[in-house]
């Protein structure tokens, strides 16, 4: 948990910055006194996947200790510190292109993560509502969220594309909105330090002119810093062009739906007249039936509201990191004017350049790919004919109401890419990379896919049909990598793994030594309540949100070594990637982290020393003599 001072001094920045009147000061006076700090941003980095990952050196999260970061306080206490290159890597993007990143070594990701605290803690609680990329208690689902239930009515989607937007953000602007709020040169003069790092590719030094680094720590939040203005700028189209309670009636289908009951009306009442098994009167009444279904049918093909009501417009806007989309009711010609005001606005304020081929104004029925979904409107008719006990109906579904749609081509490259089989054949082939694994974990893997992929997907419109067909396609792989790794067939196995408990019949292993059963996962186990964009995820204190949680922390600070039981002062991380990689290690040590279930060890350094050069002795043994 966060001290009381610290907690003070972070929601005072917070505060001050909320407020307005007065820009934040004294952020790097806190930066170089509080260790707590330092802590903080530790714990924040050391459990990300890429902790361990190299710089252009050997430095990484493995050997942090306090004396580290005692060391880099005094450094920037005394104004000598620098940070180094980083070191440029690529990888590859679902268009087959590279993606360059730019990873730094440890010290300087610690730094980074000090500094991003601090300025969470300054525009967290200023930033825009609908912006919802690299932002705590926030993420893609609240964005989609957010258009399923807000975009109703959009009539026009309007998709941006910046060009190599990290790579292309202008240091002088970005310098300039930061000084906006901030009264602080050493600070600021530290964040431009680190954007003048260059980066290191082939052994040769490059020189940044421009972009933070894809990889970075801090690189996220300040991109978000400097498209906050567009934010605002957006913010402000959106009330120019939001007028009207709703839309008109639309004239015609008002009065034929007018005409329509009096017709209904009088064909009522010459019935009531007529001898309805007169033949004059029958011809009668059949020519004025088809007058009535001719008149319902022009009916259904108009909308109640109208969709060129001047009297009503409404603009909506979200924006997830640099891919943002707006929705429009009105025109195409003012959709284009609002598309046009905002590439100009991009272009000669923040010095960015969009996309012409994958910048476009789309039609409600056809829709945008946004965050991996399909926004586009269900149907094109407004009326659909359903039979309700034996009689026809027609229900109103509208085509105003836009739907998340899962995309087909990504299912079928997600088959593709686990070798789960053909996902449009629905044909499924065993995965022979795994047969050499336990039963259990070769279930487990498709539980972590599937339940990954289904949570993902779990907001839109079309998920049980095409989660259902990807369930069975998966479903039949298991069963075949099963009876292949035992070289037996697909019945035998289904009768040896399977589970029936409550009528749900399913694939499932028992495994006796842990008394547990694995079952594999279906798409009706996931909870598809959405919670998290019932309410704003919008704070006032970064401390609102902060986790309390400190465990490594905690276990650095009792100064003992978990190897040797040697109470020391001097105590060091002793970290590994990730727990899957020392799964078939013999090294006791090893089997020491995985028997815990932790990735981490606190030692003293001679253990950590011996531990790297693999000459540490059994500690175990020692002590049971």
């Amino acid at each position: 948990m966060l001290s009381n001072e610290l907690k003070t001094k972070l929601d005072g920045i917070s505060k001050c910055s909320k407020q307005g009147k007065h820009k934040v000061t004294n952020l790097y006076k806190i930066l170089v006194n509080n260790l707590e700090l330092w802590d903080m941003a530790h714990q924040y980095i050391a459990s990300n996947r890429g902790a361990t990952t190299r710089g252009i050196d050997d430095v990484t999260v493995d050997g942090y200790s306090d004396e580290r970061v005692i060391a880099l306080m005094e450094l920037l206490k005394q104004g000598n510190y620098n940070p180094v290159p980083v070191r440029r890597t690529y990888i590859p993007k679902s268009n087959g292109k590279k993606r360059p990143l730019g990873i730094p070594n440890d010290h300087d990701k610690l730094v980074q993560s000090a500094c991003k605290i601090l300025l969470e803690a300054v525009y967290e609680p200023i930033f825009h509502e609908n912006s919802y990329g690299f932002r705590p208690k926030r993420g893609s689902l609240d964005a989609l969220w957010n258009i399923n239930m807000k975009w109703r009515g959009t009539k026009w989607f309007i998709e941006f594309d910046i060009k190599s937007y990290f790579d292309s953000i202008n240091h002088k602007k970005l310098m300039d909105i930061l000084a906006e709020k901030i009264d602080d040169k050493r600070f600021l003069a530290l964040i431009r330090k680190m954007l003048k790092a260059g980066y290191m590719e082939e052994f040769v030094y490059n020189k940044t002119y421009s972009g933070t680094p894809q990889g970075g720590v801090i690189s996220p939040l300040l991109a978000n810093v400097y498209l906050d203005k567009l934010d605002t700028f957006a913010e402000d189209l959106c009330q120019q062009n939001c007028y009207g309670k709703e839309r008109g009636v639309n004239i015609e289908a008002r009065n034929l739906t007018k005409n329509l009951r009096d017709l209904k009306k009088r064909i009522q009442r010459k019935d009531e007249e007529n001898d309805l098994n007169d033949p004059l009167y029958q011809s009668e009444r059949r020519n004025e039936l088809e007058k009535y279904k001719n008149l319902q049918k022009r009916i259904m093909e108009l909308r109640p509201s109208d969709d060129f009501d001047k009297s009503y417009r409404k603009l909506m806007y979200c924006r997830y990191a640099d891919d943002f989309v707006l929705g429009y009711i009105g025109s195409k010609e003012e959709a284009t004017e609002i598309m046009e005001k905002i590439t100009n606005f991009l272009k000669d304020e923040l010095h960015l350049e969009v996309s012409e081929e994958k910048t476009k104004i789309e039609n409600h029925k056809k829709g945008i790919r946004f965050l991996g979904y399909d926004i586009r409107t269900a149907s094109t008719q407004y009326f659909k004919k359903k039979v309700v006990h034996g009689a026809p109906q027609y229900r109103r579904y509208g085509t105003i109401i836009p739907k998340l749609w899962i995309p087909e081509e990504r299912v079928i490259e997600f088959c593709k890419s686990k070798g789960y089989g053909n996902y449009a054949e629905v044909k499924s082939t065993h995965r022979a990379w795994i047969v050499e694994w336990s039963d259990a974990q070769i279930l487990e893997k498709y539980n972590a896919e599937l339940r990954g992929y289904f949570q993902y997907y779990k907001l839109a419109h079309n998920y049980s049909m095409v989660m259902s067909r990807l369930w069975h396609i998966a479903d039949m792989s298991a069963r075949k990598t099963l009876a292949n790794k035992h070289k037996s067939s697909v019945h035998k196995v289904s009768k040896i793994y399977s589970s029936n408990i409550g009528g749900d019949k399913r694939l499932a292993v028992r495994v006796e030594r842990n008394n547990r059963t694995y079952k594999l996962v279906k798409p009706s186990d996931i909870n598809r309540v959405y919670k998290g964009g019932s309410k704003e995820a919008k704070y006032d204190f970064i401390t609102d949100y902060m986790v309390g949680r400190n465990d490594l922390t905690r276990r650095r600070k009792l100064e003992t070594c978990e190897l040797c039981g040697t109470e020391t002062a001097y105590v060091e991380e002793h970290h590994v990637r990730a727990l899957k990689d020392i799964k078939r290690s013999v090294k006791w040590w090893d089997k020491l982290m995985i028997s815990r279930n932790r990735k981490t060890l606190i030692i003293c350094n001679p253990c950590h020393q011996q531990i790297h050069t693999g000459t540490l002795p059994d500690m175990r043994t020692r002590k049971s003599s």
